[in-house]
């Protein structure tokens, strides 16, 4: 119980963080620009998941079943070596990318905040969930994000310059991760765990990085691709209602670290009851959230981020559904088919979601359709979830029964 309130506590103040600061955001950039902001920060998210490349995933169960700190050391440094040199390829990228979405309204603040997120995946909070460490995610992961938005929030608002954000941002979260990684490594390195070269390393990622990115192809374009094909009143209003959902999903992963390392402990003598528990918890989370989107996503948005931008009821209830089915499909990932290596039928789970979602997402940019958009988002998670469950309860059948442990 205390490693779920230490896990649930540290994303409900990731959540706080741009809740703090994005009704300012909003409120600067108005109808205009709040649809650029926001796909700065999708594809930012695509950046970080890029630098991660698959350490968000693999890297949880890899520490959770290390043997020593000796050796989840050796993994930490593995992870800082092949981030960094990642990230001097993607961040040029990610800058390009979004310079070139976005539209002339604040334009160099979308590239900025893309800039920020993608340094995000230098996080240790990945590792920390693997030790079962929540206070380690909430010093080094959220309240650095926490402290830049209060301290953003009264500059923003008095200078209305929106670059102080995704600058204080890093100012408080690289120094963070760099001190996490320092403090493991010198304290735990030790000469028998050697990091393995970093060519192996990414090599050996490639399966889970191609799942991490399928997944966000279809996660993270929505906004681009609406900020693209409709009108700037109707992208706002679209990315609002996406917003929601995002940060709705940081419950999602709150559950998801709360669980993953007691459910996956070696010596584990329940191991069935425990996942039936962390499925019951997901499956009450994507009732509750999903309604919660639903229903009160249009009145919630507009009071947050102003009615000029509020989203509008349909594409928050098809974010309501789509809510439901990640949150059923994030345990079933994590918990049961990436510890058994089943990565192929998670790439094709994630593959088949962003074909059927970024098909009918096209569609609805084409035909400037947000309600048809937001169908795709939801279609995308449903499919998902629908490849997903016949092997994740044949892999739940092979777990050890309480008798013959």
């Amino acid at each position: 119980m205390l490693r779920f309130a230490g896990f649930t506590s540290a994303p409900i103040l990731s959540a706080l963080a741009p809740f703090i600061i994005l009704p300012v955001v909003s409120r600067i950039v108005g109808e205009a620009g709040w649809a650029n902001f926001s796909t700065g920060q999708s594809v930012g998210i695509l950046g970080m998941v890029g630098i991660l490349f698959g350490w968000g995933v693999v890297g949880p169960v890899r520490v959770a079943r290390a043997n020593s700190e000796h050796e989840r050391a050796a993994i930490l440094r593995e992870s800082v070596r092949s981030r960094l040199i990642l990230s001097a390829f993607v961040v040029p990228v990610v800058a390009v990318v979004t310079w070139l979405v976005c539209s002339d309204a604040y334009r160099l603040e979308s590239v900025a905040v893309a800039v920020a997120m993608t340094l995000g995946g230098l996080t240790p909070a990945w590792f920390c969930i693997g030790q079962g460490n929540p206070r380690g995610v909430m010093l080094f992961d959220a309240l650095p994000k926490l402290a830049a938005s209060l301290v953003a929030f009264p500059i923003l608002a008095f200078s209305g310059q929106v670059l102080w954000y995704p600058a204080l941002l890093l100012v408080f979260t690289i120094p963070a991760f760099g001190v996490h990684a320092w403090l493991t490594i010198s304290e735990h390195s030790h000469p028998d765990h050697l990091p393995r070269p970093v060519r192996r390393v990414l090599r050996s990622l490639v399966p889970t990085a191609t799942i991490d990115a399928t997944g966000n192809a279809y996660g993270s374009t929505a906004i681009p691709i609406a900020t693209a094909g409709l009108s700037a009143a109707d992208a706002s209003a679209f990315a609002s209602a996406d917003r929601a959902y995002r940060i709705g999903t940081l419950a999602v992963v709150a559950i998801a670290n709360a669980f993953q390392a007691w459910v996956l402990e070696r010596h584990s003598g329940d191991v069935r009851r425990r996942h039936l528990v962390a499925l019951s918890a997901h499956a009450v989370l994507g009732v509750v959230g999903g309604a919660a989107i639903a229903v009160l996503g249009p009145w919630v948005t507009g009071l947050v981020f102003g009615a000029q931008v509020a989203a509008q009821p349909v594409p928050s209830a098809l974010f309501g559904i789509a809510f439901f089915c990640i949150s059923l499909a994030t345990p079933l990932i994590r918990n049961l088919l990436i510890p058994a290596d089943r990565f192929r039928i998670v790439l094709i789970a994630t593959a088949g979601a962003a074909i059927v979602g970024l098909t009918v997402m096209l569609w609805g940019a084409k035909l400037g359709s947000a309600n048809i958009i937001a169908t795709g988002v939801a279609a995308s998670e449903f499919t998902a979830l629908l490849i997903l469950t016949p092997a994740a309860i044949l892999e739940y059948r092979r777990l050890r029964a309480p008798a013959d442990v």
